[in-house]
């Protein structure tokens, strides 16, 4: 399943706890696990959105809530789930074409 993460910024940045580059290091690890595909922040950086890849909302709440700046304080996140039509602004696809899109194929 797909959920969209959007994290908003409660600390400006010289009064964070955590440092960019945690979360630098937390993101790639992210993206080359594969359950994080999308990610970026806001041009005005007081939000970041995520597009996370996980099989239940408690995982994707999970692995959300693990970013350095949600642990250490430093934003808060909403979770939406993400259905895989919406990305491709298309109409209903089989089910065997959600599960092959949820794989990222």
């Amino acid at each position: 399943m797909w959920f969209f993460c959007r994290r908003e910024n409660v600390r400006a940045p010289g009064q964070r706890r955590s440092s960019l580059d945690e979360h630098f290091v937390w993101m790639k690890a992210q993206h080359e696990a594969g359950t994080i595909v999308m990610s970026g922040p806001s041009p005005d950086l007081k939000y970041g959105m995520y597009l996370i890849r996980a099989a239940t909302r408690d995982e994707a709440e999970r692995i959300a809530a693990s970013d350095p700046y949600t642990v250490a304080g430093d934003s808060r996140f909403e979770l939406f789930e993400w259905d895989v039509r919406q990305i491709a602004g298309v109409g209903a696809f089989s089910a065997a074409g959600v599960g092959l899109a949820n794989r990222g194929y």
